[in-house]
This record gives structure tokens, C-alpha cells and sequence, in this order.
């Protein structure tokens, strides 16, 4: 038995807690199954005075205390209102985090929920849409349902660098565009001298990488690696050819789409230290806007700022002036950027605050 089925974390248990509340029911039985069970007794030291905070950290059970100092310490109570959002904004780096009693944190990857929450809301109706599509081997695919081997290869996939500022609202044009294809031992997928056509990701099997009549190998691909990405980006022609060593899968996605959903992203990023700058301006017209979800809002308010949660934020483009520069948070992560798609699609001007 898991720890998390010990302790009954569950889609039931944390569809309670903010901003887990966002995310689809398949999406956060995802987040729960990859997230880390911490169990503490009464008296452990959970956190050392400089600690780095690497998750996000929710108190599921138990009472810790925060001493910042000889004479300032505060409680923090898992039955407490508080701890439906995650721990991190009340134990800062400069204190001590102490057990009272026994309990257990539960411990989530920032960068994985963010992705979740931005496909979550990206497609809100993907449990409700069920297509059937033809892969090129004949097999029916259901499009629409949740796969699990795709959330982790895109997990994987979007830390590419060339994926950095893919718009999160593109993310169900990814899914639909990416085809998988089995392949065999010696096949030759990649052509050396040959046009690119398609970008590739090695989902299982492995592959060599040679140049030259001789086939002299340069490298071997394992599963999660990318190739053919250069050829599409600079437009030559393939500088090496890749030969399946052993039998695998692949998933490939066109050219066309590679350029449509990689070179002509709408979202524009900028610094704080950027915005600044402009907003220094006086004759700019610009706002700030957060589209996190009202209990995250409530939770750590920003001051001066123009807050509607992503999810109204279609039904209240008619109240956002045009003229306006609308800059959004970072503190959204993908979900600002989904936002920004869908203010730039409408004609407004957008920029999302990224360091």
C-alpha cells in the first residue's frame, strides 16, 4: 500500500486545497500519485533555520512551529484555514519548523502542477470529449480521454528549451498533432542530406546517430531524448542520420505544426525590471492583472492589482479596456500565459512577467 492510500490522499481528500481545487479530476489523480508523503513525529525538526523550499508543502495532518527568532514563534494547524494552501509562504527561509505533534506534509513538484493546471485549463472540456482518431498503424486512439503516457512524455517534453514559450493554450493542438509510431530494429528514421520534415521524441528502444558513408556513430539515443529539431528550426538540410537499434516507439509531430506551434507563439515575455521601466512612464497606460484562482488571491493578495481568475476571464473580456496594456503575473506560472493567449487572440495588448 502507498503512503498515499496509508493516509488517504486522494482526488477526494485534495480537491480541497488550493490551487489543487483547479485541476480536473484526472489531472489531480496524476499530481497525487507523483506527489511525496513526509511522516513526522511530535518534536522532529522539519525544517532547518536557511532551508530551501523545493515543493510546494501542504500540512495534511499535525501542528508544527515556526520560530523565527529568540522571542517570535507562531503555530501552524493542518485543521486551520491556512493550511488549505500550501505551507510554504509561512515558513520563510530565516526560521525553524518544529513538530508539535506527530503528522505528515504532503509534497508536491511546482513545476508539474503548474504544467497540470495550465493543461487542465487549457482543455476544461477533455473529459467530456471523446473523438476517435485513426493512428497511422490502423489502431483506433481515443483523443480526449486522459493518458497517462502522455502526461509524462510532455511533462518531459516541455522542458526542452525550444518548448519554453510554447503557449500552454496550444497544449491540446500539441496532443492532437503528435502522432506515435512503432518503429523496428534498423529502420532508418532519420535521412542524413535529406529535407526535415518532422521533430521527433524517442518514447522507447534506442537509436544511433552516424554521419558518413562508414555510418560512423556519434551518439545513442535513449528513451526521452529529441532529435530533428535543427533541420526545422534553420531550415537545412539533416546533418546526420538516426537508425533504430532495437525496436521502439516514436512520436513525431510535422513541420508545419512544429513552426505554427513553436515560432508563432503570442505570448511576449518581459522582466519585472522591464516593467518597471514602462510603468515608470507616464504616458503608458498599462495594469497589472493576476488570474489566480480568489482563494489563492485571498490567500496572498497583490496589492494594486487587477484580479479575475482565469477561469471568468472570457466572460469578462467586455470590461477590459483596449487601450490598456495588461501585463500578468508570474505568480499565475502557465496560467498567465494561457491568459495572455486568450487576451491577445482579442486584439488587446499583453505581456506576461517572467524572470
Amino acid at each position: 500500500m502507498s503512503l498515499q492510500a496509508q493516509y488517504n490522499i486522494t482526488e477526494k481528500t485534495m480537491a480541497s486545497y488550493s490551487p489543487l481545487d483547479q485541476l480536473s479530476p484526472t489531472y489531480l489523480i496524476e499530481i497525487i500519485k507523483k506527489g511525496r508523503v513526509v511522516v513526522f513525529e511530535a518534536g522532529d525538526v522539519l525544517f532547518e533555520k536557511g532551508h530551501d523550499l523545493g515543493f510546494h508543502y501542504y500540512l495534511l495532518a499535525g501542528k508544527v512551529t515556526v520560530k523565527k527568532g529568540l522571542f517570535s514563534s507562531s503555530t501552524i494547524d493542518s485543521k486551520r484555514k491556512e493550511s488549505k494552501h500550501p505551507i510554504n509562504n509561512l515558513i520563510p527561509s530565516e526560521s525553524t519548523v518544529k513538530a508539535q505533534t506527530a503528522g505528515h506534509l504532503f509534497l508536491v513538484d511546482p513545476k508539474l502542477l503548474d504544467r497540470a493546471l495550465a493543461w487542465s485549463e487549457s482543455n476544461p472540456n477533455n473529459e467530456q470529449n471523446t473523438s476517435t482518431k485513426q493512428s497511422e498503424t490502423g489502431t483506433p486512439q481515443v483523443q480526449g480521454e486522459f493518458d497517462e503516457e502522455y502526461f509524462n512524455w510532455m511533462t518531459s517534453l516541455l522542458e526542452f528549451p525550444l518548448f519554453l514559450n510554447l503557449p500552454p493554450a496550444n497544449i491540446t493542438e500539441l496532443f492532437d498533432q503528435f502522432e506515435r509510431i512503432e518503429v523496428e530494429k534498423g529502420q532508418t528514421i532519420i535521412q542524413e542530406e535529406e529535407d526535415g520534415d518532422y521533430f521527433y521524441l524517442l518514447i522507447n528502444g534506442s537509436a544511433q546517430v552516424v554521419v558518413g558513408d562508414q555510418k560512423t556513430k556519434l551518439a545513442t539515443l535513449r528513451p526521452g531524448a529529441y532529435f530533428g529539431e535543427e533541420a526545422l528550426v534553420s531550415d537545412i538540410v539533416r546533418s546526420a542520420s538516426v537508425i533504430m537499434e532495437e525496436d521502439g516507439c516514436l512520436a513525431r509531430l510535422d513541420k508545419e505544426s512544429f513552426q505554427k506551434l513553436l515560432h508563432n507563439p503570442l505570448v511576449k515575455y518581459v522582466s519585472n525590471a522591464e516593467y518597471k521601466k514602462t510603468a515608470a512612464d507616464p504616458e503608458e497606460t498599462l495594469a497589472l492583472l493576476d488570474i489566480r484562482s480568489l482563494s489563492e488571491f485571498e490567500y496572498i493578495p497583490m496589492p494594486d492589482c487587477l484580479h479575475i481568475p482565469l477561469s471568468k476571464l472570457r466572460n469578462n473580456l467586455s470590461k477590459l479596456d483596449k487601450s490598456v496594456a495588461y501585463y500578468l503575473t508570474e505568480d499565475g506560472g502557465q496560467r498567465s500565459d494561457i491568459a495572455a493567449h486568450i487576451l491577445s487572440q482579442n486584439q488587446f495588448k499583453v505581456f506576461v512577467l517572467r524572470n
